[in-house]
């Protein structure tokens, strides 16, 4: 199922309409390169972090393990559908997961977007590091079991691991969202007139996405709370770091103005005037 979900995205995003001329003088988008650049190397570099911390984590013995009692540990929604494991499923996610990274470099195949190409770029690191840092220092400082570690059918040796504490929150879906929503607001950002597709695309980067939570579930990765901070999250990313970066119509959204300032310190300033 997984595959053909994938398959159909695959297919969709090189599918799209690729222009022989650029369609509009101006790039919707403004990127203050050095600045950002700077950014999402740090980003890149606090994920990477995060990522050694998590691998440094120390798994339970066996016999603390066994001893787990659901009831005590696991609010009443969490119980729900439990115990489970699926190793298929595990590995299902990761087509989702996988798979998704590439997508947003799919849009380049049109000319119009790919002029952009490293705005594009730029942004969608700063959107894969803000997601990525987010996860991997939650999962580096917070113990959450994961709920095979309540199964029976998974093994030992999984349910005494490290990474069977890095159940809060899920990380692949999150992931999974930024990417896909990412590409889908960049499409309808060039081509805001393309409604239909707008909302195939969007549709398209939720299939993904619950495809995604739903395998990770499944498999015992993560309960239902973990799936339900992580998925908007990672959508709200993929969407907001586009936004933030639209060029401002001079007439529209007077009041609110934001911009990325670099010099003796550097950061975003946002306005609103009353």
């Amino acid at each position: 199922m997984s595959k053909t979900y994938i398959s159909f995205l695959l297919i969709l995003f090189i599918n799209l309409p690729v222009q022989s001329q650029p369609r509009v003088a101006e790039s919707p988008y403004e990127v203050n390169e050095e600045l950002e650049i700077a950014l999402g190397l740090i980003g890149a570099g606090i994920t990477a972090y995060g990522f050694y911390k998590i691998e440094q984590k120390s798994g339970a013995d066996s016999s603390t393990v066994v001893n787990l009692v659901l009831e005590d540990d696991v609010i009443e929604l969490n119980r729900k559908h439990q115990p489970r494991y699926s190793e298929q499923a595990n590995k299902d996610s990761d087509i989702f997961f996988y798979g998704s990274f590439p997508l947003p470099f799919l849009l380049l195949l049109d000319d119009n977007i790919r002029r952009d190409a490293g705005r594009i770029s730029i942004m969608y690191i700063e959107a894969l590091g803000l997601t990525g840092t987010m996860y991997t220092m939650t999962a580096a400082n917070v113990d959450k079991f994961r709920p095979l570690v309540y199964s029976e059918d998974a093994p030992m040796s999984e349910r005494t691991s490290g990474g069977a504490k890095n159940s809060f929150f899920g990380g692949h879906p999150s992931l999974t969202a930024t990417s896909t929503f990412f590409a889908a607001k960049v499409f309808s950002d060039y081509y805001p007139e393309r409604k239909g597709m707008h909302v195939l695309l969007y549709s398209a980067a939720t299939v993904a996405t619950l495809g995604n939570a739903y395998l990770r579930f499944k498999a015992g990765k993560h309960f239902l709370t973990d799936l339900m901070i992580g998925v908007p999250l990672g959508a709200i990313n993929g969407v907001l770091i586009p936004q933030l970066h639209k060029v401002r119509d001079v007439n529209h959204d007077k009041n609110l103005s934001w911009n990325f300032f670099t010099g003796n310190a550097h950061g975003l300033s946002v306005t609103y005037k009353f």
